[in-house]
């Protein structure tokens, strides 16, 4: 698969988030009135001044956020053990002789579909990791 390939996209997206991981406080995280705070309160993760956004700073502090990045790389394994490139010994059309397969054609082995157009396996997943990355959703 190419660097485009999902698997290479959430691998992207979870070392990104693991880098990220490593310029803040480590967990826990606490939700002052209108900080968000380490357990002693001597370090300040954000102050946004209202307490609905330092509770949803807080609940995204990095114990959480390593867990999506470890979604990400497991989803990635899965995807790059599922997608194949298809070739002319393929039988996709269901009955034998019907076609005689598509050369480069990545398939998924989990939903038996031609990826990108049919197969959306992936599609949460490469969500998540293409909005951490600033991409498109």
């Amino acid at each position: 698969m190419s660097a485009d390939s999902p698997a290479a996209v959430m691998r992207e997206a979870a070392a990104k988030i693991l880098a990220d991981i490593a310029l803040v406080p480590p967990s826990p995280w606490f939700a002052a009135v209108h900080d968000v705070t380490t357990r002693d309160g001597l370090d300040v993760i954000a102050s946004s001044g209202l307490t609905v956004r330092a509770a949803y700073v807080a609940a995204w502090q990095p114990s959480v956020t390593v867990a999506v990045a470890d979604w990400l790389t497991a989803t990635a394994e899965e995807a790059e053990a599922a997608l194949y490139e298809a070739t002319t010994d393929d039988l996709c059309c269901g009955t034998p002789g019907a076609c005689s397969g598509h050369p480069g054609m990545p398939t998924c082995g989990r939903c038996s579909e031609p990826y990108p157009d049919y197969c959306h396996c992936w599609d949460k997943a490469l969500a998540v990791a293409r909005a951490y990355l600033g991409g498109e959703q």
